[in-house]
């Protein structure tokens, strides 16, 4: 029984090192800092600030979009194969975000040609956090006439 307890605790911790905590209190305080130790730091610090209530409210970076949410779990879930599809500016990652945000079929080549042409902006490093890469392309939507209206709050 102790051994499984242990497992449990193990897994639980490594599950939080990895976890990428891209808004709340966890994330401002860690922001811009990489590594095991500071992710869950920041997972921790959200868990006991209560992300959720960040998340419902808007509050501490998050955004209330929920299609933005679907769109970060999705970048989560997908990493490098979406950092590929972003960078090649077409692939079933990249439509996926697509239809994750809601972005309409006649704006879905300049939604593309958008995270394409910025990808460096995205990705500027290999150990981009998935919460800082949805940061970057939201404030690149944001920016966008055409297509602001899919991150809007």
């Amino acid at each position: 029984m102790k051994k499984l307890i242990a497992g449990a605790i193990l897994l639980g911790a490594s599950s939080m090192a990895f976890a990428q905590p891209g808004c709340g209190v966890g994330a401002m305080i860690w922001k811009g800092q990489s590594g095991v130790v500071p992710h869950v730091l920041g997972a921790t610090t959200n868990g006991m600030a209560s992300q959720t209530v960040s998340m419902t409210l808007g509050l501490a970076g998050c955004n209330t979009n929920e299609n933005v949410q679907s769109m970060a779990m999705l970048i989560d879930a997908r990493g490098s194969a979406v950092a590929a599809d972003i960078s090649r500016g077409e692939g079933e990652n990249i439509n996926a975000m697509a239809v994750a945000l809601g972005v309409a079929p006649e704006d879905r080549r300049e939604f593309f040609e958008l995270l394409q042409n910025n990808f460096s902006v995205i990705f500027p490093n290999p150990d981009t956090a998935t919460g800082e890469a949805v940061d970057a392309i939201v404030s690149l939507l944001e920016q966008n006439e055409t297509l602001s209206k899919y991150v809007a709050a």
